[in-house]
């Protein structure tokens, strides 16, 4: 279990208890907390928490040219990322009501998304320049596979966990609160989020969720 922790927090994971369980346990243990920690302070790094502590992740220690400078690209993907993402989860909440949706843990079903989806014209177009956003939208695609296009999409990015393939169930990881600690810290420090009209819109659609 060691082993997997470490390769995990590694690749960059973030481990909850919905996204992975058994290690999210492992972590939650002092003493096996402590003994990764010991790992990790070797090589200048360290494991620390989302804002409510409902998951792990992996940081730089310290922070010189090189570090500072991997830390300007993971944040710079963040940003590109920020639109389509928190689109996503405003569309979920306008058509379900699910203002909950934020909360780890939160389940989303495929079929009743796009059930309600399906019933309201705006709400087909929405889904249709979310698509884009995503680079997930072809010409004769239905809204059915743009949908699963998109969910596939967050799961591979880690916002998302398929919970049930049978039933087409989701849920939120903990990787949410990281994203909304990040909209935070943009909000409050990164003036550029005030230049230009995408990132305008950007600052009206992150600014809906936190």
């Amino acid at each position: 279990m060691f082993e997997r922790v470490i390769f995990q927090l590694l690749e960059g994971t973030f481990i909850c208890r919905v996204s992975h369980p058994d290690t999210f346990d492992f972590l939650c243990d002092e003493d096996s907390l402590r003994s990764v920690e010991d790992f990790f302070a070797k090589i200048g790094r360290r494991v620390t928490k989302t804002s409510k502590e409902s998951g792990f992740y992996l940081v730089f220690a310290s922070y010189g040219e090189q570090e500072r400078a991997a830390i300007r690209s993971n944040y710079s993907d963040i940003k590109n990322n920020l639109i389509p993402v928190i689109s996503f989860f405003n569309l979920v909440i306008r058509t379900t009501g699910q203002e909950d949706i934020l909360m780890y843990g939160t389940a989303i079903e495929a079929d009743t998304l796009i059930g309600k989806i399906d019933q309201d014209i705006s709400l087909r177009n929405e889904l249709q320049s979310l698509g884009s956003r995503f680079r997930a939208a072809s010409s004769d695609i239905t809204q059915r596979k743009l949908l699963d296009n998109i969910f596939k999409r967050l799961v591979n990015d880690g916002y998302l966990k398929l919970a049930n393939p049978e039933r087409a169930i989701y849920q939120v990881t903990s990787k949410i609160e990281y994203l909304l600690d990040v909209i935070k810290f943009i909000h409050e420090t990164d003036e550029t989020l005030k230049i230009g009209d995408e990132q305008q819109q950007q600052e009206n659609e992150t600014g809906n969720l936190i």
